[in-house]
């Protein structure tokens, strides 16, 4: 198999689901697949370019077409790790099966709708991946190389003036007003400081006034 063929085993979006449903699985969740596959459709469903670059229902496709590779060429030359990969993720379940089951459930979820947060608590993954720009910016926030919190959270939001502020903190503003919108008590801020340990109400705010501040005093 050629390394760009592949990437459709090991990389992107299979991967990722395969790898979530194993951790899940590995976890002892009695049924990892209805909870875990509404968080995928959630997070496609968060972003407009995720959205146009990987619908659910191309996923789903994704997956037949692996599983109906696996079918029809069984002795085929897959990327290393991978079977171990699907193995760990599908139990003792018939991988082929195990494929076209998470894609009619991606369907199925789909049409079901897209949870809430309140329903469905975000996940230590799902904030990794929408919360980005903050725990990037941790460094900032948890470092001691500046002598108070407020010289380092500025030194962080001044880092990439004047140049990159607008590739920078935008993202950043959004994610800290999505953050401030989770219930501090709730599981799902759980989740983010999972991920951010220091994403509690008062530091948000504090991080989001000063990046505001910077923008419209400086640009």
């Amino acid at each position: 198999m050629t390394t760009y063929t592949g990437a459709v085993f090991n990389n992107g979006i299979v991967a990722g689901l395969i790898d979530i449903l194993a951790s899940a699985r590995e976890r002892g969740e009695a049924a990892p697949f209805t909870d875990e596959i509404a968080r995928v459709n959630r997070t496609l469903d968060s972003c407009a370019a995720a959205r146009w670059a990987m619908p659910s229902a191309t996923v789903a496709a994704l997956l037949d077409l692996v599983a109906e590779d696996l079918r029809t060429s069984p002795g085929r030359d897959l990327p290393p790790g991978f079977l171990q990969r699907l193995d760990r993720a599908a139990g003792d379940r018939e991988r082929t099966v195990f494929l076209t089951d998470m894609a009619l459930s991606l369907r199925t979820s789909q049409r079901a709708g897209i949870p809430r947060f309140e329903d469905l608590p975000l996940s230590a993954w799902e904030a990794e991946l929408r919360y980005a720009h903050l725990r990037d910016f941790s460094w900032w926030v948890e470092s001691d190389e500046h002598e108070t919190f407020e010289e380092g959270v500025l030194a962080g939001v001044t880092s990439e003036h004047p140049g990159g502020c607008a590739h920078a903190l935008p993202p950043l503003i959004a994610e800290l007003h999505a953050a401030l919108l989770l219930d501090a008590d709730a599981p799902s801020a759980a989740g983010l400081r999972s991920v951010v340990p220091w994403a509690t109400p008062p530091i948000l705010r504090e991080v989001l006034r000063l990046a505001s501040v910077h923008l419209l005093d400086a640009h």
